[in-house]
């Protein structure tokens, strides 16, 4: 199942990477019953890497490292900051280019640092393999940010939001993952 999540999910997310398909799909679906099937596809592909995480048998390939926590609470921060920078019109986006999908990048190598079980390099793994792929596919395709004038209040707000959602996200990662991530 966690093969179907993956196939589905990232097949759909590399329709940008083939001009002519999305065109087409927009051209016969319209603008909304694209992204309606998109999105729901999309959630489907998520709900399946979900289910199929959880229930791949839990097989270790390396103990976790000493020090990933540390990394983790050092650099998930920078990863929701990128997150939050993305839609915003800000100095951060414009230097670092494709801060989503960094910040995607990010989360998928702590993560999957800090777990080395087979479930968690699919994961995280293809997460981390789709972001290289995605920024090199981006930037041939020249999708950098286009505007001229950074708004430096917009990287204030991407770090305060990008901190509290990061808050959130530590306060309730045990709820929603079944993990705390405090040592």
């Amino acid at each position: 199942m966690i093969w179907a999540g993956i196939g589905l999910f990232f097949g759909l997310h590399l329709l940008p990477s083939i001009p002519n398909l999305r065109h087409q799909l927009i051209h016969r679906l319209g603008e909304n019953g694209y992204k309606g099937v998109y999105s729901i596809l999309s959630l489907l592909g998520l709900v399946l890497l979900s289910m199929g995480y959880s229930r791949v048998e839990y097989q270790e390939l390396w103990s976790t490292p000493v020090w990933a926590n540390h990394l983790a609470l050092t650099v998930m921060p920078l990863a929701f900051v990128l997150q939050v920078a993305a839609e915003l019109k800000g100095h951060i986006r414009k230097k670092v280019k494709h801060p989503m999908i960094t910040g995607i990048f990010l989360w998928a190598l702590v993560h999957l640092i800090n777990n080395g079980d087979i479930a968690s390099l699919y994961l995280f793994g293809s997460f981390a393999l789709y972001s290289v792929f995605s920024i090199i596919s981006s930037t041939h395709r020249g999708k950098l940010p286009n505007y001229t004038e950074p708004k430096i209040q917009h990287d204030f707000l991407a770090i305060g939001f990008g901190l509290a959602l990061f808050a959130g996200f530590l306060w309730g990662h045990e709820f929603l993952f079944g993990v705390a991530p405090i040592f």
